[in-house]
């Protein structure tokens, strides 16, 4: 029955090893696709986006607004505005935005001299996103329609959020909500006074101006006998509509235009795409409606930037000199193997095999923990693999000596885990670092530590105790 015991354990260890090294693959679309979840690397070893943000001048903006119809186009860069202080505002912005995003490993660093500003990030399904809100404005404004004369900007903007409504239906309304400071509150009261800019009455305005402009027409089509006497009296109509008529208003944030579905005290809302119970759509607006809080909350650049390079930078570290060195440790495992086996026998090798499924379940567990695996974390796992092996050495020599299984192992962990407490603060220190790097070996540590903390009591003694009972 023992011996079932361990042929079941050692099969479930060759299971999870294949499962961790080879994969799971299944065919998807005429195609074998593995479903175990790929690693996640660092920079320095998967390769980098590197972007060069170059200051817009006033001259560039008004060549590229001839070909391009956009209210992005518009400069608010001047001569003034070049300034050190301006370009390092424009870099803290850039960084605000980055964390909102949740972005990690990233790096920034700014030319003084000519304001170039360049970001080094993650290649990954996000980063072209990314790339576009470096530089997209966070520029807030309520803008006259027919004139494009400016009525309210940013500066009278406390804060944005977003929001969502939904009915008996399952359907959701997603909206921007922005906040205003007293000057705002007074400056939009004022406007909705003047202007029609709630969607209700800007439908109900446009719907007046085509109303009169078909009356024009219809005035022009009548014929020259009555065309003093129906110029006279249209006049006069004109003049009631256009003191009916209100002109319109409209928002725009990030050079897009949004509708106003109701302003309260000093909070404009502004719907996101429309009502619907698809979740799909309701996730794209929601993600819409935090970005523009995103933006906007950010703050506005005081200078204009456009990309001047998009490039990909790949890591001086390549694939194959990474296998390398995977072979290398590996062949250095398989020497401790050979030595556990000759020395200890058939505890040697149970303790071998054990190995194995923990280095397998080790790494299986680095993939679905979302661990970013860099050239520090690699140590981190090169060290875990150390810690692991020097402490299956510890239990195999006091089982030899002190002939109880159960014993060895208390003794072992009582032992080494108390000269491991410097290891163990410091791991949890990097695993909150804001540095990619460090936090990438603290979490590597941190999961290897419990694993094999763990991992050796339940299967790695089991098996010893069976074999010592046999």
């Amino acid at each position: 029955m023992k011996k079932v015991k361990i042929t079941t354990i050692i099969l479930a260890i060759i299971l999870v090893t294949i499962v961790s090294f080879g994969g799971v693959y299944i065919q998807t679309q005429n195609r074998m696709e593995n479903k175990i979840k790929a690693y996640t690397y660092g920079r320095e070893l998967k390769g980098e986006r590197q972007l060069e943000l170059k200051v817009s001048t006033a001259s560039e903006s008004s060549n590229s607004s001839e070909s391009t119809d956009t209210s992005e186009s518009e400069d608010t860069t001047t001569q003034d505005n070049l300034t050190p202080e301006n370009y390092e505002i424009v870099k803290n912005t850039i960084e605000k935005r980055l964390k909102s995003l949740r972005t990690q490993d990233y790096t920034i660093s700014l030319n003084k001299e000519d304001g170039t500003i360049t970001v080094e990030l993650p290649e990954d399904d996000k980063t072209d996103d990314l790339a576009y809100y470096l530089t997209t404005s966070g520029k807030v404004e309520i803008k006259e329609k027919d004139t494009s004369t400016e009525l309210l900007n940013e500066n009278m903007v406390k804060k944005a959020q977003y929001t969502y409504t939904s009915n008996s239906d399952g359907e959701y309304q997603v909206y921007l909500e922005i906040l205003l400071t007293k000057d705002g509150q007074a400056k939009i009261e004022e406007i909705q006074k003047d202007y029609a800019i709630l969607k209700t009455d800007v439908d109900a305005a446009e719907s007046a101006q085509k109303s009169e402009e078909s009356t024009d027409n219809t005035e022009n089509a009548e014929s020259k006998e009555n065309t003093d006497n129906t110029d006279n009296s249209n006049n006069e109509e004109k003049t009631e509509n256009t003191e009916e008529t209100k002109k319109i208003a409209k928002l725009s944030v990030a050079g897009n235009e949004y509708d106003i579905e109701k302003i309260e005290k000093n909070v404009i809302r502004a719907k996101i795409g429309s009502q619907t119970s698809n979740n799909t759509t309701v996730n794209n607006n929601v993600s819409k409606a935090a970005e523009l809080a995103m933006l906007i909350n950010s703050g506005k650049y005081p200078v204009d930037y456009k990309v001047q390079n998009n490039r990909f930078v790949y890591s001086d570290i390549t694939h194959t000199q990474l296998i390398y060195a995977a072979l290398v440790v590996a062949a250095l495992i398989i020497i401790v193997f050979i030595i556990f086996i000759v020395k200890y026998k058939t505890k040697g090798l149970l303790v071998s095999i054990s190995c194995v499924g923990f280095i397998a379940l080790f790494f299986l567990l680095l993939r679905y923990t979302n661990v970013t695996i860099s050239i520090e974390g690699i140590g981190a796992i090169i060290l875990t693999m150390i810690i692991y092996l020097k402490l299956n050495q510890m239990i195999l020599s006091k089982t030899k000596v002190m002939n109880v299984v159960n014993e060895a192992v208390k003794a072992t962990y009582k032992n080494l885990f108390l000269k491991l407490v410097p290891v163990m603060i410091i791991t949890v220190v990097f695993c909150f670092s804001g540095w990619t790097n460090l936090s990438s070996f603290g979490m590597i540590m941190f999961w290897g530590l419990a694993l094999l903390a763990l991992y050796n009591v339940i299967v790695t003694k089991t098996l010893l105790k069976l074999n010592e009972n046999k």
